[in-house]
């Protein structure tokens, strides 16, 4: 498993770097702007991880991100994403053979995951998602192996898993507190009574929430301690209800438009045969074994999953497909199916299995001198069967690989977008020298071959100072943002003032920005 998940991984990289995709997302460079800021620039330190995104990734890619080759590649963010996928193939493979026993579910589930075309994008960039997806499989393996086995130290791992998690995305919170409840129906399955002085149930209950709270308090103190506001994250001026707000989403508050939306996004993620086996695995596995904890702990896997139709639907997470807004934007939200998906899938290819097994030997269609044979045969064939759908997938791009890859596809439509703003930022890194003036928020692609030059706004005892007078602050590149209702804080104070026309001369002009260099050293 490791090896295959890797040579996959290594492949997707390769094919996907070829034309810039992995860093066509906007915010796959803000991920490496705040990565590189802990350490590279005019102000470092914890502060630059900011109050908004979680800072798991970033400190991450902070051990790469010093190395221009490696930060300008990507690479210092697609590595993570990269082992995460790995790590994810190897826990869901675990987890199916774990709960069946049966490699069947265990080959099926880490082939439904790692055969996906847009979760082998996804791992290629320095993006998120791929390392909570890593998290939720280990965690769920770990309450798994403690279900069966009582083993302390796997629901360590587990709780430790999820204290992690609370670093990595929102909805991980989600998950952490759906397996948290896992855990109590657990151990009430097996006899703890909560309320009547059950000190053994308590104490577990307590030791598995123990970490996600120790973390989720860690980032609330960091937000209080930093920005003066624990709860910035969320209403912000950079957060992501504050985007929707300013963007304008149609699809907040309609019920019928964020479903529509959203299983249109599902649709063009996961093939939707796989969408009918998870569905009927979730079925299945939960007569056969009367909602099992273990079914419970597979089913925590759909909590990110629903706390992102609910994000949309309440303005908190912006989504647009073609269908319902002629666009696509933010399409990746929905790949996150496939972690049940895969689970389900697993589960029902196994009792598949079995039963053909089964059926097989009542008929006498096994001989003496076949018994061993017949069993693994009928196996591999029910899980090439189950993994027809994700290797059609797969195999629909064999003429041209990306074909098809719809998260590929809406990266390189941003990438497109965003070319005059590279372009723009590449003629400052290669045309100027000395320090650079601009709001880094909205203008991520122009500042970031320039993050060690950059006075911003996340360089407070040099912003104000620049801002009131650039030239005696010793600024060498004023860039402004001047598009039409989106203007930037340096457009609103410096443009047509005094300061800029007598210090400096206009080096670029486009549509969006005027950038202009002092005079003295033009």
């Amino acid at each position: 498993m490791v090896l295959l998940a890797t040579l996959l991984s290594v492949g997707a990289y390769l094919l996907f770097a070829g034309d810039g995709a992995v860093l066509g997302y906007k915010d796959t460079v803000s991920h490496l702007l705040i990565g590189r800021r802990l350490v590279v620039g005019q102000e470092t330190g914890l502060a630059q991880l900011g109050g908004i995104w979680l800072p798991l990734q970033h400190l991450c890619i902070m051990l790469l991100a010093w190395n221009d080759t490696l930060y300008l590649s990507g690479l210092a963010g697609s590595v993570f994403s990269m082992a995460a996928y790995v790590g994810t193939v190897v826990a869901l493979y675990a987890v199916g053979r774990r709960s069946t026993g049966s490699h069947v579910a265990g080959l099926v589930a880490a082939g439904v995951f790692g055969l996906n075309v847009n979760v082998l994008f996804l791992q290629a960039t320095p993006m998120t998602e791929t390392l909570m997806y890593c998290g939720v499989a280990v965690a769920v393996l770990g309450v798994v192996r403690w279900c069966q086995d009582e083993s302390v130290p796997w629901l360590f791992l587990s709780a430790l898993t999820c204290g992690l998690l609370v670093f990595v995305r929102y909805e991980a919170w989600v998950f952490d507190a759906a397996l948290w409840c896992v855990v109590v129906y657990a151990s009430w399955r097996r006899g703890d009574r909560f309320l009547r002085g059950d000190a053994e149930g308590q104490g577990l209950a307590l030791f598995f929430g123990l970490y996600m709270g120790l973390g989720l308090v860690a980032w609330l103190a960091y937000c209080q301690i930093i920005f003066g506001d624990a709860l910035v994250w969320l209403h912000g001026d950079y957060s992501s209800k504050a985007q929707v707000s300013e963007i304008g989403d149609q699809v907040v508050g309609e019920l019928s438009r964020t479903v529509r939306t959203y299983g249109y996004a599902v649709l063009h993620t996961i093939p939707v045969g796989l969408l009918v086996t998870g569905g009927a695995g979730l079925v299945v596995m939960a007569v056969r074994e009367r909602f099992s904890a273990v079914w419970a702990a597979f089913l925590s896997t759909t909590a990110p999953g629903a706390f992102l139709v609910y994000g949309l639907y309440s303005g908190s997470q912006p989504m647009n497909v073609v269908e319902v807004d002629g666009l696509l934007y933010n399409l990746r939200m929905a790949v996150v199916w496939i972690l049940p998906v895969a689970l389900f899938t697993g589960y029902l290819a196994a009792t598949v299995s079995r039963a053909l097994v089964g059926l097989a030997r009542r008929r006498g269609l096994v001989r003496p001198a076949h018994r061993g044979a017949v069993p693994v045969v009928l196996a591999a064939a029910a899980t090439l069967v189950f993994l027809a759908p994700a290797l059609a997938a797969f195999g629909e791009s064999s003429v041209d690989p990306t074909d098809g890859v719809i998260t590929y596809e809406e990266a390189l439509q941003a990438r497109a977008d965003y070319a005059p703003d590279r372009a723009a930022g590449l003629t400052v890194a290669s045309e100027t020298d000395g320090l650079v003036l601009a709001q880094a928020f909205s203008n991520e692609w122009v500042v970031f071959p320039l993050q060690e030059r950059l006075v911003y706004e996340g360089t407070s005892s040099e912003w104000d100072a620049a801002l009131a007078d650039p030239a005696a602050a010793d600024i060498d590149v004023i860039v402004m943002r001047v598009t039409p209702g989106s203007t930037d804080l340096v457009t609103e104070r410096l443009r047509g003032s005094d300061a800029v026309r007598r210090d400096y001369r206009l080096l670029l002009k486009t549509y969006d920005l005027r950038i202009y260099v002092r005079r003295e050293t033009s």
